[in-house]
């Protein structure tokens, strides 16, 4: 396992563009933060779009590989699922890592929008309030589990179109919600945009166990099949 995680990180630093774009806006969303304290219920669920589109951008590194080829004068981008696979890695492995990244950069993502809320405090001083720090934290755990979706139930050939729908809908999702987020107050917004988090982290979460159940019958479909072969021989 150590040794797909040392290759696959190696495969994830060959994308430059995807994590200097991530880095850049990772940094743009720290210095946004500062103001959160500031900036009302509508500001911090502007700037925590800005954080989405960053953990896109790392997400994007982890599944899309650095591998590419011309077929008819048309640039096709292979997937990291179908590189490694090819290299021997098994599904579940890939499943695992993949799974794993997301955790790393969903955590870390949160750790920047947490310690952040230090200098946001020294900033608004009495006008600060923890309400915008649980509406940021709650709008990207939304759109990071609403995109398992996309993630792990579609074909991996369709991460190129389908990666960037989920980014349409998901910004159709959170800017349908802007309004609300001006016209009330960030503990109002935090009410009113709670359930929909859990509804989909309910969503995500059902998207990754399918996932592992179908990766687990097809890998003892396969064992099953090897074995009656053996038998018959």
């Amino acid at each position: 396992m150590k040794q797909y995680i040392k290759a696959e990180f190696e495969l994830f630093k060959k994308q430059f563009g995807c994590l200097i774009g991530g880095a850049c806006l990772l940094a743009l969303f720290a210095i946004l933060l500062l103001f959160s304290g500031i900036g009302g219920a509508f500001y911090c669920a502007a700037i925590t779009v800005v954080g989405c589109i960053g953990y896109l951008f790392f997400v994007v590194a982890i599944f899309m590989s650095p591998a590419s080829h011309w077929e008819n004068r048309r640039k096709i981008l292979i997937t990291a699922e179908q590189l490694v696979l090819t290299l021997g890695e098994s599904k579940r492995t890939y499943f695992k890592i993949r799974l794993m990244a997301c955790g790393v950069f969903y955590l870390g993502i949160l750790g920047v929008i947490a310690i952040m809320q230090i200098p946001a405090t020294l900033i608004a001083g009495n006008n600060y309030s923890l309400w915008g720090f649980c509406l940021e934290v709650i709008i990207f755990t939304a759109v990071v589990f609403l995109g398992f979706v996309v993630l792990f139930l579609l074909p991996s050939q369709a991460y190129a179109y389908s990666i960037i729908g989920w980014s349409g809908m998901v910004g159709g999702f959170v800017g349908g919600y802007f309004g609300v987020f001006s016209e009330g107050t960030k503990a109002e917004a935090v009410d009113r945009f709670f359930v929909k988090m859990l509804v989909c982290v309910a969503i995500g979460a059902l998207a990754v166990v399918c996932r592992w159940i179908l990766i687990l019958r097809e890998e003892r479909g396969g064992l099953f099949i090897k074995k009656q072969g053996s038998k018959a021989k």
